[in-house]
């Protein structure tokens, strides 16, 4: 049996890119399940710590006026407690208060594994979490 020397050492290439392939496949399947799972707790973390926020009403805007206005400093202060109580990094949080909303919005990089080898430190994700006062059963919303 003769071989062509032409074709000696092809099949190694090819086992070379296919490994590559894969590699970088297991690299998107593994890193990205990290950062979809740290999307989805920093998510359900920002929405949590938004009703924690809302929930901090003014009194005086329940007698007076009929709507909800929320106490803007209590609820700021409610919200960044739970996000502090959660291990959330203050510099990586912010929180606003707009009349009966309260919007928490975080941010965190994170860090890759397997696509690392190809440059990718680390993945950026970006959440925001919002929650209105509760104004009761039988009055709709302004």
């Amino acid at each position: 049996m003769t071989t062509d020397t032409r074709e000696r050492g092809s099949t190694s290439v090819f086992a070379v890119i296919v490994v590559a392939v894969l590699m970088a496949l297991a690299g998107l399947c593994i890193d990205g399940g990290k950062a979809l799972n740290a999307r989805a707790t920093l998510a359900d973390t920002a929405e949590q710590a938004a009703r924690a926020g809302a929930q901090q009403i003014a009194g005086g805007s329940l007698r007076g006026s009929g709507g909800v206005t929320l106490d803007a400093a209590g609820a700021r202060s409610a919200a960044r407690s739970y996000l502090t109580r959660s291990g959330i990094s203050p510099d990586g949080f912010s929180v606003t208060v707009t009349g009966s909303e309260v919007i928490v919005t975080l941010e965190e990089d994170v860090p890759t594994t397997t696509l690392r080898l190809v440059g990718m430190g680390s993945v950026h994700v970006h959440v925001t979490g919002t929650a209105h006062a509760a104004v009761g059963i039988n009055q709709e919303e302004s």
